[in-house]
């Protein structure tokens, strides 16, 4: 499969649009592991149709999480001046990028063996790890699933948890930042002073839009499982995507404006007189004749769920590049998903 197969904007924001059999179809590229190869100590556990079809996009979704994690991770680590722009944000930001990967990365090989110890099919997207790494130092040249290097960033999630509305509701949110087409690592060796800042801010902002985006999509699905002990998994795994999206947000609040640079418009929030409040203000839930609750938003299907969530993705450009095969292979599964329905 060549990486040179891409698909155009206006296909991008329809490909989740098109008919799909669901994630029982013969799916190219996804691994079938014996059940045998999992040592389970109860008996095997016992999933319906919809329990099997959240937990094999929610396996998809954590591999792509690794997959960009991973990437951030090596640069953080291993670039000195990505790193250094990294720790001008937050001293300890390499440290969390990395552990970050760690969690999503034991997240995507639970559900897959717990999918296969339930005699289900997991999950395998290394076929489709076709994109290119950037060419800067400390970059592996490894095939990826994820484009890092033209990102289009919601930062609506600053001003939504900050404020009393619910997306759920109808409420909108302005951006904080209007960072478009932007990458969020080095593309080359060139990239120094303000530009690799506005690369790592980028970054930053990035960093808790993915997390928070986890949070909700674990929350969508928490009333579409049966199997309790997927309802644990989802309850278990769903809050460190919460965890996660609170100390990038935490990190947020050193960035500053860029005098004098081409990039994105960024705030300097040093001065927003907001800066600091970061409990999640009560609002709607569940009926409006009900009194405010502060809780995870949005947690619709429509707004939240696994269409929601991969659409989102790709309208920021995580996958541009990606072969059609790749979308042909998860719109399925992200359909299948939000179909759930609890027993």
């Amino acid at each position: 499969m060549s990486s040179s197969s891409t698909v155009s904007k206006q296909s991008r924001r329809s490909f989740f649009k098109r008919t799909a059999a669901g994630a029982a179809m013969a799916i190219p590229g996804f691994a079938l592991i014996s059940g045998a190869e999992i040592a389970f100590a109860g008996p095997k556990p016992s999933l319906n149709d919809s329990d099997v079809a959240v937990l094999q996009f929610l396996a998809a979704a954590e591999l792509v999480e690794s997959d960009l994690w991973g990437q951030y991770c090596e640069l953080a680590t291993n670039n000195p001046g990505y790193r250094n722009a990294l720790q001008r944000i937050d001293e300890s930001l390499p440290d969390y990028i990395c552990g970050v990967l760690e969690d999503e990365r034991s997240h995507a090989t639970f559900i897959n063996a717990f999918l296969v110890a339930a005699g289900k099919t997991p999950i395998n997207l290394d076929p489709f790890r076709t994109l290119p790494s950037v060419p800067v130092e400390g970059a592996k040249n490894i095939g990826r699933l994820t484009n890092l290097t033209n990102l289009t960033v919601d930062t609506s999630y600053y001003q939504r948890y900050r404020q009393a509305g619910n997306p759920d509701f109808g409420d909108g949110f302005a951006q904080i930042a209007n960072i478009v087409n932007q990458p969020a690592v080095p593309t080359s060796e060139s990239i120094r002073g303000d530009e690799l800042r506005s690369v790592a801010q980028t970054a930053a902002f990035h960093f808790a839009a993915i997390e928070q985006g986890g949070s909700s999509l674990y929350n969508s699905f928490m009333t579409k499982v049966t199997n309790l002990d997927v309802v644990a998994i989802l309850a278990s795994i769903g809050p460190m995507e919460v965890y996660h999206f609170a100390v990038f947000q935490t990190a947020l609040e050193r960035i500053r404006k860029l005098e004098g640079h081409d990039g994105p418009s960024f705030p300097d929030i040093r001065e927003n007189p907001n800066r600091g409040d970061i409990m999640p203000e009560p609002c709607t839930f569940l009926d409006k004749d009900l009194p405010v609750c502060s809780i995870i938003r949005p947690r619709s299907t429509n707004i939240a769920g696994a269409v929601a969530a991969a659409t989102g993705l790709v309208n920021s450009g995580l996958f541009l590049g990606q072969s059609q095969a790749f979308f042909d292979a998860v719109v399925p599964l992200a359909k299948a998903a939000d179909a759930a329905l609890r027993s």
